[in-house]
């Protein structure tokens, strides 16, 4: 029996089959890989460790100081669920070899990587005193604009030396930008934690063999997300949430956890800079660079992180960076067409297990002759308990005719009927953004949370599902019980008799 798996963040522990947090969507490891803290050994013979700075999803980091050189370092020691066999740990040394090509300023350098002979895999790279974004934030709220943007530009300039080599950072967030003094008391930005980037292009977004997906999901890019390849723009748009934060304090996908955000960046367009900070006069030059930096397709971006960072400073009025120094295309910025709908906004801890398979995206036809065969034999089968035959038909359905939710509906019926619940996430996902109005998209996608006592989720779910059929009595039912059941009995209750008799009954609370 596989091991269980731990979350990192909240130290909840779960079954080895899943992968993210329903929490806080945090990358799950198993249980049993806790490195004990290194604090006064020796790695690899050289670094004296001197006191553990931290720990993340990927492993420890250690102040440390080389005992010939007398040079301080940071350490990272990979948890071994990441780098667990021969070809995980000559991938990690590969990858750490190409970022140390990375000479740049505004990029923290990695001096040396390896495996020492008790096993530990690392990864030496340079100290910089200063304090995290995160820390930035956290200590003084939302930045002064001339402040914020830039630092934004000295990380874009970071980004842009790294992807000139075919690098590509991956897990861009505040808590990987540092921030130190140069000798004239003014801010040096160090982007840190290349070790881990990937190159660009194919095979470049990959899940690990330990089923975790390198990159944080608060400051994924939409194309991360969606499990596509990457390339220098998804870095392009982790930076851009990255400078909503610095210059608001906020994310522009405001929602309940961190898997609503997720599926918003999928299906809704950002917030606006003035939506989440009111108080400030904006710009409007600063907010139309962010909305294209924020653009869900990659190729609606910036091309280069560098053209962002000249972008918005020079919309932020700053004199340090010439208007003339942009592109045409840059300094030009096409205004941002308004939704023609809000689609979907997805609730709390629905998809914990998804992340890393979430919906691949899908080409928009029309349902064909073979695929309305397919679908309709699947249905047949579906209905006489057939659910091996049911669920290859509905399968074969989906590939013939993708833009049409239902046989994800019932892909997802089955897998959860089975208790997959990971499968069943995922294909009621992709049935909601193939359909964002569909009732039984929607209605699906509810149950699924409500069968995993995600009573918010599920109330979310429900209420969208009634919304798209108002005399869907399943959904008025179990709406009232995810009610009852979030402690909202009197409103729950009426929903449940408005919906009549049916299994709901149950949820009534007891006298």
């Amino acid at each position: 029996m596989s091991a269980p798996k731990v979350c990192p963040t909240c130290s909840t522990e779960y079954p080895a089959t899943e992968r993210f947090c329903p929490k806080d969507g945090t990358a799950l490891r198993a249980s049993t890989t806790e490195t004990a803290n290194l604090a006064g050994s020796v790695i690899a013979e050289r670094y004296h460790v001197l006191e553990k700075l931290g720990e993340g999803g990927m492993g420890q980091v250690y102040l440390a100081e080389h005992v010939k050189m007398g040079r301080r370092s940071a350490v990272k020691v990979m948890h071994p669920a990441m780098v667990h066999d021969a070809n995980t740990i000559a991938r990690f040394n590969r990858e750490a070899a190409n970022a140390s090509r990375i000479d740049h300023p505004n990029v923290a350098a990695i001096y040396d990587f390896g495996e020492t002979s008790d096993g530990l895999v690392y990864l030496a790279m340079q100290y910089v005193e200063g304090e995290t974004l995160t820390q930035l934030v956290r200590a003084n709220g939302a930045l002064p604009i001339p402040r914020a943007v830039e630092i934004i530009r000295q990380a874009a300039e970071g980004l842009h030396a790294a992807h000139g080599l075919g690098i590509v950072h991956r897990d861009l967030k505040p808590d990987n930008i540092m921030v130190t003094k140069d000798r004239d008391g003014l801010d040096c930005v160090k982007v840190v934690d290349f070790g881990i980037a990937k190159g660009s292009g194919p095979g470049g977004q990959k899940v690990t063999k330990t089923g975790i997906v390198v990159g944080t999901p608060e400051y994924m890019s939409p194309e991360q997300l969606s499990g596509d390849e990457v390339d220098a723009r998804s870095d392009l748009y982790s930076l851009a949430l990255v400078a909503f934060n610095l210059l608001t304090g906020e994310l522009p996908f405001p929602a309940e956890s961190t898997q609503t955000a997720m599926i918003m960046r999928l299906t809704e367009p950002p917030r606006r800079l003035a939506e989440m900070k009111p108080d400030v006069a904006w710009p409007a030059e600063l907010e139309a660079v962010m909305a294209r930096a924020l653009a869900r397709q990659p190729r609606d971006r910036y091309e280069t992180t560098r053209e962002f960072g000249r972008a918005l400073h020079a919309a932020a009025g700053s004199a340090s960076i010439p208007i003339a120094a942009t592109t045409a295309a840059t300094a030009q910025v096409p205004p941002v067409a308004p939704p023609k709908r809000r689609e979907l906004a997805i609730a709390a801890g629905v998809l914990g297990a998804l992340v890393a398979i979430v919906v691949a995206v899908l080409l928009v036809r029309g349902r064909g002759a073979a695929g309305s065969v397919a679908f309709d034999e699947g249905v047949s089968a579906y209905r006489t308990g057939r659910r091996a035959v049911a669920a290859e038909r509905f399968s074969v359905a989906a590939k013939e005719t993708p833009s049409d939710p239902m046989p994800h509906v019932y892909l997802a019926r089955i897998a959860r009927e089975s208790n997959d619940l990971t499968t069943a996430n995922v294909e009621a996902v992709t049935a909601v953004r193939l359909g964002p109005e569909n009732g039984a998209a929607l209605r699906e996608l509810a149950t699924i949370a409500f069968v995993q006592q995600n009573y918010t989720g599920a109330r979310t779910f429900y209420t969208r599902a009634i919304k798209a059929d108002p005399n869907d009595r399943i959904s008025q039912g179990y709406l009232g019980c995810s009610l009852v059941r979030l402690g909202r009995a009197d409103e729950g209750m009426r929903w449940i008799q408005r919906a009549g008799t049916g299994s709901w009954s149950s949820c009534a609370p007891t006298p």
